[in-house]
């Protein structure tokens, strides 16, 4: 899983895809702050699910 990670650079060049998406419709400021921090959020907690997942079928196999 290690080698999934986004480097920096690739981390910042999908927000500024995002932002310029919002932008294009009409979401500016606080709405995109809101809109950007709620799907990072939602990508925290998948990730999180799937190591627990993973981890928990290792601890139950062995």
């Amino acid at each position: 899983m290690e080698n999934e990670k986004l480097t920096t650079a690739q981390e910042l060049s999908v927000v500024v895809d995002v932002i310029e998406y919002l932008e294009g419709r009409g979401i500016e400021g606080p709405e995109a702050a809101c809109i950007l921090r709620t799907a990072a959020t939602h990508i925290e907690n998948q990730v999180a699910k799937k190591c627990f997942l993973v981890s928990m079928g290792k601890a139950l196999n062995n």
